[in-house]
């Protein structure tokens, strides 16, 4: 799209012919008022005929009392599973969840019963409504039956009926008969679905005996109910004149034609047979809640209402190790007590839909990573140890293979990026990234089993303050040559209103510093009071956090926040989405409480508030690549788009994966510092970016920058016909908004025309 383009409205044409207000005022009414007109009439016609509709509850049925009996075996057996399955979960830590009550109810209400990201495939969205909507109407309608049956005989109140008679009963019938054929709708696509030319995801983890089972006994309940009512119909409402009541039950009526041939004995005993097969095949239905995957009807609703309120990329701290180790916890997840009982619950909760997988960046690049299997792999893990810790035995010695490292692989933990896109997409809730950084954690504090370059990593954040290994540069280079362009950049002395903090890979990475620099001259240019730390700035910690080295995390979490509050930090900027995630969802865990902007955010609003007046960019045309931590993680995806829309000239094209369904520019979980295996996450983004014909990628996060630079000479080899660049939005700005510059080192982007 454009950001020059305007939407002009249509003028009406000079000969449309107006009505006077009044007549047309008249001509609406008589179009209301003849349809209800007619309406009525037939209604007050019907109403003698129907006024006594109505049913007997066990008509045709001896003996119905069994059906109580087989009621009592359901109800157990569902019991009885769920259980089995609880003392399972209850071998989890403990797990808060009354927090936030009014946000987790939402969630309940939208994406658990509302079934809000099933909708995200569209033709899984109509399939499920159909089959989930009926089977809730279908529910209702039963318990409305029991309640109508059961009403005189708990209050003695008198009568036949409480309320379904007459027009009542009639409307109730035609609910339930419309939703049982929507559910057959629904059934016919899961069949053509599961069972036809089936899209990749649902052939990742297929159980066709299951999904068999399942649909076909759903689809048979649904069937023996039309055909019971059909036969009652055929039986008896229509040899007693009350056919007109048959056409408000319109898939009972068309049974009931079909078999009117029949002798009335041979449908009163066909009708016996069936409503038996239908009942015990009801009761069947619903002890598969309690056996298969067809429970998330109940689990996902009550997992959306356990789902953290808190943003995606939030992970909790373990709370205090010296506790922890005197205890003797484990540090991180290696066994099932490991995990908290809400994480034991996802893994149950899991319909192995494949959507995880099929966003995940990581499997899409060929690497050894699927966020479904590392559930279920922990739910096979949970199905053989589970009963083993229950019984009192140790399950390592029982069990074949560990958790980590036999049922989930290494290199799987390994590859995660941490981007949330599996969190994101999950119709069911699972938040697939704490349990993935659990294992690390596993991995790095308790087995020391950490890849090369990781651990290097980890050693020069402990060490130096930072993760990049080799670098000439400190943390005061840019500020030195700012100063030799005749920039003084005040430090932070508690006098200014924002800290802007520059981050590692802001300082310590040549590529990044042109970015630190135009954030810096945008807000001299803009007035801003700020000022920066230099030397004493130091790690946030989030690389060591996702990799799982929560100890190093949390003793630089709990240094940030002592000298930060000691210096008196009221307000922080930051260009980087990492820094800005644990600053603004985790570092309060650690007392530190401050007002957290991104740097896309403060610029939107510095242009907004007409402090910065962006001047022409001739023939640009740029794609903006969101941030995992900054779009998908916090929801700020508008923002550097609107920075962007400001700078006439340019105009701005989206890649087919962007906003909260971008893809990850593959630098996340700490895999900027680990080997990949397969294709390379960042060249499959790079080579998107490039295909929307953009001689531009734009981006709000130093690490995606990274990315794109090693990815464009990856994809566009040919140094002399590379089509297309990668700039931050503060790059961008700073060309339109700032006078042109001629010397100093990268004072103006390369290929950028101010």
């Amino acid at each position: 799209m454009s950001v020059n383009s305007t939407t002009q409205g249509q003028r009406p044409s000079a000969n449309t012919e107006q009505q006077p207000k009044g007549k047309r005022f008249n001509v609406s009414i008589l179009g209301i008022a003849v349809p209800v007109a007619v309406i009525a009439a037939i209604g007050s016609l019907e109403t003698a005929q129907t006024e006594r509709a109505s049913r007997e509850v066990f008509f045709n049925i001896q003996g119905f009392a069994v059906m109580y009996f087989v009621f009592g075996i359901s109800v157990s057996v569902i019991l009885g599973a769920f259980i089995q399955r609880l003392r399972v979960w209850r071998l989890g830590r403990r797990h808060g969840v009354f927090t936030d009550l009014g946000a987790r109810i939402t969630n309940a209400l939208t994406l658990g019963a509302g079934t809000g990201r099933v909708t995200n495939d569209r033709y899984a969205g109509v399939m499920h409504w159909c089959i989930y909507s009926s089977f809730a109407v279908l529910t209702l309608v039963t318990i409305l039956l029991a309640v109508d049956d059961y009403f005189d005989l708990i209050f003695q109140v008198g009568g036949e009926h409480a309320f379904l008679e007459g027009g009542i009963y009639l409307a109730y019938s035609l609910v339930g008969d419309v939703f049982g054929l929507i559910g057959l709708v629904g059934i016919g696509m899961a069949v053509f679905r599961r069972f036809g030319p089936a899209p990749a995801k649902l052939t990742w983890d297929r159980r066709q005996s299951e999904d068999a089972i399942v649909v076909g006994l759903l689809g048979f309940v649904l069937f023996t109910g039309f055909l019971v009512e059909g036969l009652r119909i055929g039986a008896h409402e229509i040899p007693l004149g009350h056919e007109n009541w048959s056409y408000w039950s319109p898939g009972g009526w068309v049974i009931a034609k079909m078999v009117a041939g029949a002798s009335n004995g041979a449908l009163l005993t066909t009708h016996q047979v069936f409503w038996w097969i239908h009942v015990i095949g009801a009761f069947g239905l619903l002890t598969l809640m309690a056996l298969t995957k067809f429970r998330h009807i109940v689990f996902a609703p009550v997992n959306a209402f356990l789902k953290r309120p808190a943003v995606p990329s939030y992970l909790a701290p373990m709370g205090d190790f010296e506790q922890l180790i005197e205890e003797g916890a484990s540090l991180g997840a290696g066994k099932i007590q490991d995990f908290s009982w809400k994480q034991l619950f996802d893994a149950d909760t899991c319909v192995r839909c494949g959507r995880c997988t099929e966003v995940c960046p990581a499997y899409t690049a060929g690497q050894p990573l699927s966020p479904m299997a590392i559930i279920q792999d922990l739910k096979s893990y949970m199905n053989h140890a589970g009963p083993l810790l229950i019984a009192g035995k140790d399950a390592s010695e029982e069990v074949n293979g560990e958790l980590v490292g036999d049922y989930v692989k290494d290199e799987s933990l390994w590859a995660c990026r941490t981007c949330m896109a599996c969190v994101q997409e999950c119709p069911v809730l699972i938040e697939h990234v704490p349990t993935i950084v659990d294992m690390r954690r596993y991995l790095v504090m308790e087995q020391a089993r950490i890849p090369g370059t990781a651990q290097e990593t980890l050693e020069n954040i402990e060490q130096r303050g930072h993760p990049w290994r080799g670098t000439q540069l400190t943390r005061e280079t840019w500020l030195e040559q700012l100063r030799d362009e005749g920039v003084e950049v005040p430090i932070f002395d508690g006098s200014q209103e924002y800290l802007y903090w520059v981050g590692c890979s802001g300082a310590l990475v040549e590529r990044n510093m042109p970015i630190t620099k135009s954030v810096v001259r945008l807000l001299i240019e803009a007035g801003v009071s700020f000022g920066v730390l230099g030397q004493q700035e130091t790690c946030t910690g989030d690389p060591a956090r996702r990799l799982g080295s929560e100890f190093l995390f949390a003793t630089l979490a709990e240094t940030n926040v002592a000298s930060m509050n000691e210096i008196g930090v009221r307000r922080v900027i930051t260009a980087c989405p990492h820094c800005f995630n644990s600053f603004k969802n985790e570092y309060p865990d650690f007392d530190g409480q401050w007002e957290i902007t991104h740097h896309a955010e403060f610029l939107q609003l510095l242009l907004a508030q007409g402090k910065l007046q962006p001047k022409e960019m001739d023939g640009q045309t740029i794609t903006f690549h969101d941030s995992c931590y900054l779009g998908r993680g916090n929801g700020i995806m508008d923002a550097p788009r609107e920075v962007l829309s400001s700078i006439p000239g340019a105009d701005l094209v989206e890649m087919p994966r962007n906003r909260e369904k971008g893809l990850c520019c593959g630098a996340g979980g700490g895999n900027m510092w680990l080997e990949e295996q397969g294709t390379r996450v960042n060249h499959l983004r790079t080579a998107e970016a490039a295909n929307t014909g953009a001689n531009i990628v734009a981006t709000a996060c130093p690490f995606c920058i990274q990315m794109f630079e090693d990815g464009i000479p990856a994809v566009q080899a040919d140094e002399e016909n590379r089509s297309i660049q990668a700039f931050d939005i503060a790059e961008l700005l700073e060309v339109s908004v700032a006078p042109p510059r001629t010397s100093g080192e990268n004072a103006i982007p390369p290929g950028v025309t101010g």
